[in-house]
């Protein structure tokens, strides 16, 4: 396992947005999700790596497909799940690394560095920690509905929608209100709302494969905003 720097994540971040404003060739696109999907396998997330690669292969298929025959009515539907669905993968591929290997602390140290303001600084730290939470407690509420009989498969929820949206969705909904609210005074009791100078205990170093990255980040940044300048 490697460790990627958080200044290599950050521009990730800014490269999967970027993404959204431009329209790419399906190679390029693909690519440039490979790109994002080998930094899982780097940090020793192989398997995760590989499904997530897997996902991009179907959706490269499904744009292919969907250019082959666009003015029929499958078409159409293509287009919207493998084109328009597909526009936003890059920002899942670069949100499931973030919140699958990202400290709250390397983050908060990062938006300190840039000297970010305090009303970003605790909504995203709270952020950090509110999605594993939440899946936690989905977890517990599945395990606990398993164990009455009920919604006990994928297949019983999908036949039985208001069911599961009774006993499951609801408290879990009800639940999130008041993580939220636990998480972000748990935040201000630990002082992140102190403007006084901060330390960090995390060692943040840019290493020779953080530069290896970025340098390869940077060429297919450029070869996207070449092309997307080019079809202008």
């Amino acid at each position: 396992m490697r460790p990627i720097s958080i200044y290599t994540r950050f521009l990730l971040v800014i490269f999967a947005n970027a993404l959204i404003f431009v329209t790419l060739p399906t190679p390029l696109v693909l690519a440039i999700n490979i790109y994002f999907c080998s930094f899982q396998v780097i940090v020793g997330r192989a398997r995760k790596g590989q499904a997530w690669l897997l996902v991009c292969l179907v959706f490269a298929l499904g744009a292919s497909l969907a250019m082959v025959f666009p003015e029929n009515l499958p078409g159409h539907y293509l287009l919207f799940l493998f084109v328009g669905v597909g526009r936003v993968l890059p920002l899942v591929l670069v949100a499931a690394f973030m919140m699958g290997t990202t400290k709250v602390s390397e983050l908060v140290y990062l938006l300190r560095k840039i000297h970010a303001p305090q009303w970003l600084v605790i909504p995203v730290s709270v952020l950090f920690r509110f999605f594993p939470t939440v899946r936690h407690d989905y977890a517990q509420i599945r395990r606990a509905m398993k164990f009455r009989g009920i919604a006990v498969t994928t297949g019983d929820m999908v036949r039985h929608p208001m069911r599961t949206m009774e006993y499951i969705y609801v408290p879990l909904l009800n639940n999130a209100t008041n993580v939220a609210s636990d998480l972000t005074s748990a935040a201000l009791t630990r002082g992140i709302g102190d403007p006084g100078p901060k330390t960090s205990i995390q060692r943040i170093a840019f290493t020779g494969l953080d530069a290896l990255m970025c340098a390869l980040g940077l060429v297919l940044m450029g070869c996207g905003a070449y092309v997307a300048m080019f079809q202008a």
